[in-house]
């Protein structure tokens, strides 16, 4: 296969793959709704453990549209909200594995210490100091008596959370392809001076990671919503299986 068939290829593959994200987009709305509606009347207990695993799942799903939005513009910037993604996948997993309160409130308690971080580094007004220390009361609230827990969550990362979670291939997978436009390692393909010559440009490449980038990401969806789902009681999972079902038969085309 040629340059021009590859991405004759890619480009129908990205085509199809929007199409099915129109399709899964809709479940994300549904489930949204009936959480709002179980968690009011009191279907859902309200513990923190049940507060951040519906956090982390909209996140994670609100990540999947705008994603989608990027990939119909085809730009390369989809890796971004895919990392959201699969972090917030990763951490749900590793919370939704600990039926008590314990791995919510280290997850909870750090992003207590990113806010207050945020506060830190943004201005020296006394609101921005106010802010800065109550979000660092709340995190040491959090883990008051779990010191010991608290280093080993910040020592182990993402990669071992991922691993705790036992969706290690979820981290080498997709987090870490996700991670290489976040922190730099695409760079050089912005670089100058840009290709001249008849092949992949630009435009291509930026395609080709909004395919790589949407694929996962309707693969995260499907796993999101069917967990969800499982939660809420909602019979999707014959719909999402068809929906993975249509993902690998667009992964596995070949040029007519």
């Amino acid at each position: 296969m040629n340059d021009q068939e590859h991405m004759a290829l890619a480009e129908e593959q990205l085509r199809l793959l929007l199409e099915l994200s129109g399709e899964v987009l809709p479940l994300r709305i549904s489930v949204q709704q009936m959480t709002d509606r179980v968690f009011i009347s009191g279907a859902i207990t309200d513990t923190l453990r049940n507060r951040v695993l519906i956090g982390l799942s909209l996140k994670a799903l609100d990540s999947f549209e705008r994603l989608v939005v990027d990939a119909r513009e085809k730009r390369s910037e989809c890796s971004h909200h895919l990392k959201t993604m699969v972090e917030s996948f990763i951490y749900c997993h590793w919370v939704g594995d600990d039926p008590t309160e314990h791995r919510a409130k280290l997850l909870y308690a750090d992003g207590c210490r990113a806010r207050a971080v945020y506060h830190e580094n943004c201005s020296d007004s006394e609101s921005d100091k106010e802010s800065a220390a109550a979000w660092k009361e709340l995190q040491r609230a959090q883990v008051l008596g779990m010191e010991t827990e608290w280093r080993a969550f910040k020592d182990a990362g993402i990669g071992g959370l991922a691993v705790e979670a036992r969706i290690a291939e979820s981290y080498h997978k997709i987090y870490r392809m996700a991670c290489e436009a976040a922190h730099m390692g695409d760079l050089c393909v912005y670089m100058p001076p840009q290709p001249q010559e008849v092949g992949i440009t630009f435009s291509d490449l930026s395609m080709l990671r909004s395919y790589v980038s949407l694929r996962f990401g309707i693969h995260l969806a499907c796993d999101l919503l069917q967990d969800a789902s499982d939660a809420l009681g909602m019979a999707i999972a014959e719909k999402l299986n068809g929906f993975r079902v249509r993902i690998s038969e667009i992964q596995s085309m070949a040029v007519g």
